[in-house]
């Protein structure tokens, strides 16, 4: 008997997602790469101002955007983010990240998180059309990860994840040859550093580092979506009542050494009145990708929790994603 899969949204999805970058520049330029959940940028507050992340890594996101930024973070933060990839088209795509950040006394800045990506669900059928039930595709990695300071004003950091890639059961994808199934399974790791001065803050982080991912052999395997990024930001004017910075960040992805894409710029600002609201907006340019745009968004504290909402540019054949963060400083 031979077994076929109809999904009506998981493999179109995988397609539209490769192709439009997930909402995220750099994963257009390594659609060669596998792993892609690894590529969103969970920080709401840095994808509002286009992709900036380095040089702000003080949320409940701050191991993604800057391992070294960790070294900053005086408070714990508890916080959580949620999208859909692909509305108009999908409402079971989606992506989740939830973070611990907890400051120690001793060893530095501690980070635990959880990366969820959603391909929803797909039917198997048999080849006389007999339904063999309904299965679930899905990204998962979890992560923690250790800030230090290395000097008064130069932070350190690394993080350590592991990345599973569910796309089917056995049960449904039989392989004659033994060689492999839906599943594959690999380790990765991120070097990041930042430095803070009175005014402007410089980061640089190396992330994804670590074996391909395989799900029939070893010789069939993908790259994982390493990327480079460096950046900063300047703070314009700051004082007891409103804020106002901005800054750039540089990315190039790395999914191999024989192919290097165009690097994808980010240019974002932010005004903070009284500690309260936020205002928040970016461009981005990824040539490789086909976007370019607007990106932006706002973000409302009351006491110690924050809700914060962006919107990021994507291809043009998809509609803009929303995005949704609540966190808690305590």
């Amino acid at each position: 008997m031979q077994v076929q899969l109809r999904s009506p949204w998981v493999f179109a999805a995988a397609i539209a997602i490769a192709v439009a970058g997930l909402t995220h520049p750099a994963a257009a330029a390594t659609s060669s790469a596998g792993a892609i959940s690894l590529t969103f940028g969970p920080s709401t507050r840095g994808e509002a101002m286009g992709g900036l992340y380095l040089a702000e890594a003080n949320d409940y996101a701050a191991r993604w955007s800057n391992p070294g930024g960790l070294a900053f973070v005086e408070q714990p933060v508890v916080g959580t983010m949620f999208t859909q990839l692909v509305p108009g088209l999908a409402s079971d795509v989606y992506y989740f990240f939830g973070g611990w950040v907890l400051p120690t006394k001793s060893i530095g800045t501690l980070q635990f998180d959880m990366t969820y990506l959603s391909y929803g669900q797909s039917e198997a059928t048999a080849d006389d059309n007999t339904s063999l039930g309904t299965f679930s595709s899905y990204e998962l990695s979890p992560s923690v990860s250790l800030g230090f300071k290395f000097l008064p004003n130069l932070g350190l950091g690394v993080s350590a994840k592991y990345v599973r890639i569910d796309l089917a059961p056995a049960s449904v994808l039989p392989d004659f040859a033994g060689s492999g199934s839906g599943t594959g399974t690999t380790w990765a790791f991120d070097l990041g550093s930042q430095y803070r001065a009175n005014k402007f803050r410089l980061g640089t982080v190396l992330s994804n580092l670590g074996p391909n991912i395989a799900f029939i052999d070893d010789q069939q395997s993908d790259p994982l979506p390493t990327t480079l990024r460096v950046g900063g930001m300047y703070d314009i004017f700051s004082d007891d009542v409103s804020q106002l910075r901005a800054g750039y960040e540089f990315e190039q992805a790395l999914p191999s050494l024989e192919v290097i894409g165009k690097p994808v710029h980010h240019v974002g600002a932010e005004f903070v009145y009284s500690n309260t609201f936020a205002l928040r907006a970016g461009w981005v340019v990824d040539k490789d990708g086909a976007i370019e745009g607007l990106a932006g968004g706002f973000g409302v504290t009351f006491r110690n929790a924050t809700f914060e909402y962006a919107t990021v540019p994507q291809a043009a054949e998809l509609d803009r994603p929303n995005r949704f963060a609540l966190w808690l400083r305590y």
